[in-house]
């Protein structure tokens, strides 16, 4: 069993957090659950613990200042993020001091809890065999080309690894086949066993459904062993997303930067977006991205980031008990009063009603 730290200052969501997830069915067991950073570097010097799950927005000291400090006190610490979604840049940036993987809370739900704790159990084994220098032999693989890392150091090797990953977390080589094709080949020049390119794409899957939630019917890896059938796999998401435009009359650099404007709403949501400010962002005149973004998603860029804004307060009301004012600041509405209006009109209650009964008003 290997012994897990939560910290979080949200009681409520530690809480939940630890009695609902299925620890022990991984070889996991929570040894500690405390508020805020110094507190966990007290545990972490007086006691043992192979796993550190820590939210990034705490006081007294935040999520990566603290992981900075655990991972100088103890360098073979596994480290893991709690976090919501508009806190993804830092969540990238925790994964550059070393964390293994991000949680995102609206994830906590009862049937993607095995899946989660799965996909850290991979994770932790990875890292340790990255960090081993672990080279497979031939007969450790399936049929077809699967790789390994070729690096001298199991530190260059790791890089590399998370260099790679982040590559395919993006969405360009969906729809750039010189993107595609350069992603393909820097697969043939590696040895990745079986376990890891499994790692890999898991980590891959909650950034492409965010980006474009009308993937998620295609995403299913169970039954994927062979180099073979990632590729079919990886062949058919890029199809998909073909099927979805193909009646667009729109070139694949329009739809990457359309692609590219939600990825960044959906991170972004609790600041002010304006859309002349995402037009320029991604190289375009503030009309004609208008009339892309709609011909593309479907929706206006305006009610697209409402409707977003409005998800996420439905989430926060339902898995957190802080105040309606805190719920409106963290989905985009600094004013309560106008929160409460466009909340309603959106659902047909005031958000303390939908928290009184939004389970079944989702």
């Amino acid at each position: 069993m290997l012994n897990v730290l939560v910290v979080d200052d949200d009681h409520l969501v530690r809480t939940g957090f630890i009695t609902m997830m299925p620890w022990s069915r991984h070889g996991l067991r929570v040894v500690g659950d405390v508020g805020n950073g110094e507190k966990a570097l007290s545990f972490l010097r007086n006691n043992p613990v192979d796993l550190l799950i820590t939210d990034l927005a705490m006081p007294i000291m935040s999520g990566i200042e603290l992981m900075r400090q655990a991972k100088q006190q103890l360098p073979r610490l596994h480290m893991v993020v709690l976090t919501f979604h508009h806190e993804f840049e830092y969540a990238q940036e925790a994964i550059r001091l070393g964390a293994l993987d991000y949680i995102t809370k609206v994830e906590l739900e009862e049937d993607r809890m095995d899946e989660v704790l799965r996909r850290i159990a991979i994770r932790i084994a990875e890292d340790e065999q990255v960090s081993a220098a672990a080279i497979p032999a031939a007969d450790d693989f399936y049929e077809g080309p699967v790789y390994s890392v070729r690096s001298g150091s199991a530190e260059t090797g790791k890089k590399e690894l998370q260099l790679l990953k982040e590559r395919w977390c993006s969405f360009d080589w969906m729809v750039d086949d010189e993107r595609f094709a350069a992603l393909m080949e820097e697969m043939s020049v590696r040895r990745l066993t079986p376990e890891r390119i499994e790692m890999l794409f898991e980590a891959a899957v909650p950034q492409w459904e965010r980006i474009l939630p009308e993937l998620r019917p295609y995403m299913e890896t169970d039954g994927l062993h062979t180099w073979r059938q990632w590729t079919e796999w990886l062949e058919g998401l890029r199809l998909a997303v073909s099927e979805l435009t193909r009646t667009l009359p729109y070139s694949s650099e329009v739809l990457n930067c359309i692609v590219k404007a939600q990825d960044y709403i959906r991170n972004h949501l609790e600041e002010e977006l304006q859309m002349p400010q995402i037009a320029r962002m991604v190289g375009m005149s503030r009309s004609y991205f208008s009339r892309c973004f709609h011909d593309i998603s479907g929706f206006t860029c305006n009610d697209y980031i409402r409707d977003l804004r409005i998800e996420r307060a439905k989430t926060l009301l339902r898995q957190s008990d802080k105040s309606i004012s805190w719920v409106a600041v963290q989905s985009g509405y600094p004013n309560v009063k106008y929160f409460a209006k466009v909340f309603r009109s959106a659902t047909g209650l005031l958000p303390s009603v939908y928290r009184q009964n939004g389970a079944g008003h989702k």
